[in-house]
């Protein structure tokens, strides 16, 4: 097999291995979207932005290792993939690109439905979470005191839960 094959196929590994990550860290999401926490939320997020910044270097190293391919094979199409080179690559070599990215595929696949329940799941508790602010928008209160000449006054005023300024 080709040195940039070999090297191809690396880098679908990895790939793979990083997706996987993904959707580890996506499941563990979905935990924290149904408890309410946002500080996980967050540790997460930042954690699968090293991952994605990782995949991008591998993705850039893939593209390389195409064109220099191409290169070599003399290819003058323009946008190669991946069952493209497993038509020009011998028997064993062609089905094991295959199967990697059969493999990896499957893995975003995968991640992607996850990324759509907790998509789901966010928007479900943002429309929540606005139903119960504007109730509480909404409620008043009798406010009690005395005015300057010691008689009661009531008055309503809006919910000491928020800031009018804000």
């Amino acid at each position: 097999m080709d040195s940039h094959m070999i090297e191809m196929g690396r880098i679908l590994k990895e790939e793979k291995g990083l997706f996987e990550k993904l959707c580890s860290l996506e499941r563990n999401k979905t935990g924290a979207i149904l408890d309410h926490n946002g500080k996980i939320l967050e540790k997460i997020s930042f954690e699968q932005e090293e991952i994605l910044s990782g995949i991008s270097k591998l993705e850039v190293d893939r593209v390389r290792h195409i064109e220099n391919f191409k290169k070599h094979k003399h290819i003058r199409k323009a946008g190669i993939s991946l069952s493209d080179i497993t038509e020009i690559l011998d028997g064993s070599s062609a089905e094991n690109m295959r199967i990697l990215g059969r493999n990896l595929k499957d893995v975003m696949i995968r991640l992607s439905r996850i990324q759509e329940t907790n998509r789901i799941l966010i928007h479900d508790n943002m429309e929540y979470y606005n139903i119960l602010m504007t109730g509480l928008r909404r409620d008043k209160s009798l406010e009690t005191g005395y005015g300057s000449d010691g008689r009661e006054e009531e008055g309503l005023r809006n919910s000491i839960l928020f800031n009018k300024k804000a």
